[in-house]
């Protein structure tokens, strides 16, 4: 199909966003630790209640209560936040071929599922083809399928043959920018995704210098910019070289993803710039994954990606988890591993968590809904075999996990073996 017709096919019918389902009644929570409220401050034995899907209380355990879900010993936290993920990939070598509509589907489907069961209770789908991930979200939002909370950009804005073309719109001037926003506007997104360069991951090719260079200048991106916030949408800029990163920054984006400041032959910060985005308050998304403690990264050698990586945070930058899931191996069972390298670099483990839950609410701008076990908040909850303000491996190990207050069935096989109680 061409990325470029116009389409008002949506797979799970009417694209009106409808209200998200949710569990009925009340349901009180045990748990040895419960790290609860905006500060993310470890309350010990204590319980959550949940009602109509909504956290109404968190307090300690008392004589009053009566137990529904006890988890024992488990240390239970907010659901965890994938702020960047590409949820129609089968996360293999070929990354970015286009198959029929039904496999998107099923992939997506798969893909949030997995997520779930891995203690990812929001994520955000920057890119993919067609209006797969809006209908798989009203899908989600409908109770036609338990899945996580799911925000979806759906098709990407780059230029023609650019980064992402595959599922993307094609764009070289600024009325095409301005009707690519609105389309996606038509077709429910709920962010925008731009490439402000190349990358390096592609279907066929590589991409040549297209990773150090903008795709789009200024008034171009401004222009992306300017109509999606007039629409109430938020703009997310894939960024990999300086130059890139300097334009989607000065055009006011929301969030900058993997920031990476590419260069030949190996990444370079500029240090006056960080301390801008940190000054700004604008959100980074570094997008942390396996590979970063494994094989490496493409723009520099593992030892200079994770100094850089501590430099933003050094500075003030404020970082948010999100694993590019979707490119090849980084699937939804490895999430933790981006976490891993947060822990590598220094980041204290409170702060650690933050990115992932609180922090990463606020960049998504969803904070007044999830992010935190705070009452009036919608009750997503992970419960981790271990405490991860003192140990990142934790994460490794859910062993329940709320969404909207619904306990999410994990099965066999879905989780490392864990030493304490788990809720099947």
């Amino acid at each position: 199909m061409d990325t470029m017709v116009d389409s008002d096919v949506h797979l799970f019918g009417d694209p009106v966003r409808p209200v998200p389902a949710q569990a009925t009644g009340r349901t009180v929570l045990r748990a040895r630790t419960v790290v609860a409220g905006a500060s993310l401050i470890p309350l010990h034995d204590a319980v959550v209640v949940v009602e109509d899907g909504v956290v109404s209380a968190v307090e300690p355990a008392g004589p009053d209560h009566v137990v529904d879900v006890d988890l024992g010993d488990a240390t239970v936290i907010p659901g965890l936040i994938d702020a960047h993920v590409h949820l129609a990939s089968d996360c293999g070598p070929r990354f970015g071929g286009v198959p029929d509509q039904a496999r998107l589907v099923t992939l997506a489907v798969s893909n949030a599922q997995r997520f779930l069961r891995a203690g990812v209770t929001t994520v955000r789908d920057l890119g993919g083809p067609f209006t797969v991930g809006s209908d798989v979200r009203d899908a989600i939002d409908q109770g036609l399928l338990l899945g996580p909370r799911l925000l979806a950009a759906n098709r990407v804005i780059t230029v023609t043959g650019g980064h992402g073309h595959h599922m993307g719109m094609e764009c070289d001037d600024v009325d095409a920018l301005r009707h690519a926003v609105r389309q996606l506007v038509k077709d429910g997104s709920d962010w925008v995704k731009v490439m402000a360069s190349g990358g390096f991951v592609h279907v066929r090719r590589s991409e040549g210098d297209a990773p150090f260079f903008p795709l789009f200048d200024l008034t171009e991106m401004r222009t992306v910019v300017d109509e999606a916030h007039r629409f109430g949408m938020r703009v997310a800029a894939h960024c990999q070289s300086r130059d890139a990163i300097a334009v989607a920054f000065e055009a006011g984006v929301d969030t900058i993803e993997h920031c990476t400041f590419a260069a030949r032959p190996q990444a370079v910060l500029d240090e006056s710039l960080v301390r801008a985005i940190a000054e700004r308050g604008t959100f980074v998304v570094p997008t942390t994954n396996n590979y970063w403690l494994t094989v490496g990264v493409p723009w520099a050698p593992k030892d200079v990606a994770l100094l850089n990586l501590r430099r933003l945070y050094d500075l003030g930058v404020r970082l948010v988890a999100g694993t590019d899931m979707g490119i090849p191996t980084t699937t939804p069972d490895l999430y933790a591993e981006g976490l891993r390298v947060f822990a590598e670099i220094g980041m204290p483990l409170t702060e650690v968590l933050a990115t992932a839950t609180t922090q990463a609410a606020e960049a998504l701008g969803i904070a007044d809904v999830t992010g935190s076990i705070t009452p009036g908040l919608s009750a997503d909850l992970v419960a981790l075999d271990g405490d991860p303000l003192a140990d990142v491996e934790a994460y490794t190990r859910p062993s329940a996990v709320v969404i909207r207050g619904t306990l999410v069935p994990l099965g066999a096989g879905w989780q490392r073996p864990a030493g304490g109680s788990a809720v099947r």
